[in-house]
């Protein structure tokens, strides 16, 4: 588990914190969100702090590697699925073999953007796959 720190900006009525972190050196190397000095993290309560309480939280590593996945790889490894499928798909109906791979690339680029959408989706609903805080600083 990978613990790092922050101040409660507000809570939900589930209970839901909001939690405004100050970016690190894993961050920036990502670079998904280019520019904020801050970022707000969705985080459980189960110890009930305040707004503007000072706490630590802590994130599933696996949830960092999986999330990493389904965002940068898995488009790029479907993109080039739907390249081969142009190319198959182009030979025996006798289409040109490059326009086909765009077109198939493009296409597939495209369906696993929308898994991406539904992937976060899913997640986000999930207790499990939120951070946690731990303790007020």
């Amino acid at each position: 588990m990978k613990t790092e720190e922050g101040t409660i900006t507000s809570i939900d009525e589930s209970g839901i914190a909001e939690v405004k972190v100050g970016r690190h050196s894993d961050c920036i190397a990502c670079g998904a969100c280019p520019g904020a000095e801050n970022i707000i993290v969705k985080a459980t309560n189960p110890i009930h702090a305040k707004v503007g309480d000072r706490v630590t939280f802590e994130v599933r590593e696996a949830n960092i590697v999986i999330g990493a996945f389904v965002c940068f790889i898995m488009p790029l490894v479907v993109a080039a699925i739907g390249v081969f499928i142009g190319r198959w798909v182009s030979i025996p109906l006798g289409y040109d073999i490059v326009q086909s791979e765009i077109i198939g690339g493009i296409v597939a680029f495209l369906i696993a953007l929308v898994g991406v959408k539904m992937y976060d989706r899913s997640i986000s609903d999930k207790e499990s796959s939120k951070p946690k805080i731990i303790s007020i600083l």
